[in-house]
């Protein structure tokens, strides 16, 4: 079975539908979502709608969604970020808020393992060193887990006592799980790329053949800066689409 991999779509609706047309055109009919739906950008409500839509789903709530929804302190957020989750708190409600205060924190099922952070701290680590891998080994059981937060495609595995092994994934990377070792694979961010690359990031996982492949799908940047503006989000937020950092 074939599952599309994204997360921190971030309020990004344009890199958004641009990444689910790419799962569609390549029959995708599977979803994996690492959290972070919200947060950033300028349309929350039209980004929880559509992937609260998104019939075969598997989703967890990131940082941002639980700080939306109360469920997290603002203490561990920077002032612009503060602006885009009250921004993102005073457009949604109802059954749309209610939707992202009832994700969980972690999902582990036969299959795989999702989380937003890391499985020992599910909403605040940045998981991106080997040492925080190994750390992290005997927080989960079901291999291949599924992470994003950091915003950056990356890789991470251990097969029996090796030294662990990981890489940064560039456009087209693939990785083909050992099924006697243990991977975590970020997807990298749909809505705000932080690796130097202004595409949304996705990715395809074939369950089967145990693959991980990254692609980057280009959208309408401007388009996203340009109601960002107009909603008056922090220059800040607006200008690092530009360049994916």
């Amino acid at each position: 079975m074939k599952f599309g991999v994204f997360s921190d779509v971030h309020s990004n609706l344009e890199a958004l539908n641009a990444v689910l047309d790419f799962f569609k055109k390549n029959e995708i009919t599977n979803y994996i979502c690492c959290g972070d739906v919200v947060g950033y950008g300028p349309q929350p409500l039209e980004c929880v709608r559509k992937v609260a839509d998104l019939k075969n789903l598997t989703i967890v709530i990131g940082n941002h969604d639980a700080a939306v929804v109360g469920k997290m302190e603002m203490k561990w957020f920077n002032s612009q970020a503060l602006e885009a989750i009250d921004f993102s708190r005073k457009n949604l409600s109802g059954e749309l808020f209610r939707y992202l205060a009832d994700l969980p924190e972690i999902i582990e099922n036969q299959e795989f393992t999702i989380v937003h952070g890391s499985p020992k701290n599910h909403l605040k680590e940045y998981l991106l060193s080997e040492s925080q891998f190994l750390e992290n080994t005997g927080f989960w059981k079901i291999s291949p887990c599924f992470i994003g937060h950091s915003h950056i495609p990356v890789y991470f595995k251990q097969n029996g006592i090796e030294i662990p092994e990981s890489d940064f994934l560039k456009p087209l990377a693939k990785i083909t799980a050992n099924p006697a070792g243990k991977y975590m694979f970020n997807s990298g961010s749909v809505g705000q790329p932080r690796d130097g690359n202004p595409y949304a990031s996705c990715a395809i996982y074939d369950s089967d053949k145990k693959a991980f492949e990254i692609f980057r799908i280009k959208y309408d940047v401007a388009r996203t800066q340009k109601l960002m503006k107009e909603k008056k989000l922090p220059q800040v937020l607006i200008d690092r689409l530009s360049f994916g950092f």
